[in-house]
């Protein structure tokens, strides 16, 4: 069994300051609860009750031992190990989660997008709480999580956000596309993004004054696209089927397709035309999108790079299926546990990445029977971690 990465991990886990005054009176370190946490979350123990249910079982469990260099396992209560996980420092777990997966990642393509934190408000009963959310950052290549930034405020707080994101020099890197919805497509977000060099494929909606009338009416004065695309191989949504075209608009003497306002440097208008059939009733719906990028390319590549953009919320709906974050009740620092869910979603991804096609006790390897295999195997659950990049 290898431990070189566990091994790694808990020692990063050791840096976090512990809010616990007295050092020599701990006897649950703080290190050892979050990785047997971060244990259970893998094994599908999602909430803090049944993450210590299963913790008093592992007093003599072979694999911690081993990486503590234990002969017995300190296993906390049910409200020591909420109060650990509460008052856990967010930042410092954020710097661990982002260097244990900077080795596998590329950043040539990132997704940003909010996800509310639905646990953090009961109900509206704890009024003294804001309802919290999160503004994830993924890597669409690699389809993993890369760097969270914790919203206090809900979304109202994305745009500046995504901007402290963006001054980030872990995460810059030349020529790399963005992609976001219409609530980051801002005029000093845009502008920030080009003047770095980087690029940008930004959706345009109705919250945009004028900026999407703008748009069509430039698109009207083409003859005809610049390019264009249609996927011909549909793709299946429920009782859903569904196919898109691409219609690009360029200008062929110079970079600058449109001018509008103080958004510098708009190259291509995009025009994605989604048509939708109910396989059951064969009613056909037809809706269009509009988006602007900073940079040229064919109509097949904005194409995979807007249909990759939806790996984001492929990954919300994976932390809300696997690990039922939208379930949780947290409403008092949501965020530590938040990043835990995300570091177990990632490692999930990670396995599948270097699995894809193959089997796991007979099944094929999907993100579901990963998570099943971890609830029945604990060296499974060990390897997982041993992923290499």
């Amino acid at each position: 069994m290898k431990i070189d990465k566990k091994v790694e991990l808990l020692k990063q886990l050791r840096t976090l300051t512990d809010f616990r005054k007295d050092e020599h009176k701990i006897e649950y370190p703080l290190h050892e609860v979050i990785f047997m946490s971060l244990f259970g979350l893998l094994k599908g123990f999602v909430t803090y009750k049944d993450l210590n249910t299963w913790m008093q079982y592992q007093e003599h469990n072979e694999i911690f031992k081993k990486i503590f260099n234990k002969e017995k396992i300190n296993v906390p209560s049910r409200s020591t190990l909420h109060l650990l996980l509460m008052n856990i420092d967010n930042n410092e777990l954020e710097v661990i989660f982002r260097n244990y997966f900077e080795p596998y990642v590329n950043l040539d393509n990132i997704a940003i997008d909010g996800k509310w934190l639905r646990g953090s408000d009961v109900c509206g009963q704890y009024t003294q709480e804001r309802h919290k959310s999160v503004l994830n950052m993924l890597d669409k290549d690699v389809k993993i999580v890369i760097a969270h930034k914790f919203l206090e405020k809900g979304k109202l707080s994305e745009i500046p956000a995504f901007q402290e994101l963006l001054e980030d020099k872990l995460f810059s890197k030349e020529g790399q596309i963005f992609s976001f919805d219409a609530l980051l497509t801002q005029v000093d977000l845009l502008n920030s993004v080009n003047e770095t060099g980087r690029r940008y494929i930004a959706k345009v909606k109705g919250n945009q004054e004028g900026l999407k009338d703008k748009a069509k009416s430039v698109i009207v004065g083409f003859l005809a696209p610049t390019d264009s695309y249609k996927n011909d191989r549909f793709t299946i949504e429920g009782n859903e089927i569904t196919r898109r075209k691409v219609d690009v608009f360029e200008n062929r003497s110079c970079n600058l397709v449109m001018f509008y306002g103080d958004f510098k440097n708009i190259q291509t208008i995009i025009r994605v035309t989604k048509e939708i059939t109910n396989s059951k009733t064969g009613e056909i719906k037809t809706t269009t999108h509009y988006l602007i990028a900073n940079f040229k390319t064919t109509a097949k590549s904005f194409h995979d790079s807007i249909l990759h953009h939806w790996r984001v919320e492929t990954y919300h709906y994976h932390l809300d299926m696997l690990t039922k974050e939208d379930d949780h009740i947290s409403y008092v620092n949501p965020f530590s546990i938040s990043i835990l869910r995300s570091f177990s979603v990632n490692l999930y991804q990670l396995y599948l990445n270097a699995h894809k096609g193959e089997k796991i006790m007979k099944s094929k390897v999907t993100m579901a029977e990963i998570k099943r295999t971890c609830l029945h195997l604990d060296d499974f659950t060990s390897d997982i971690f041993e992923v290499n990049s």
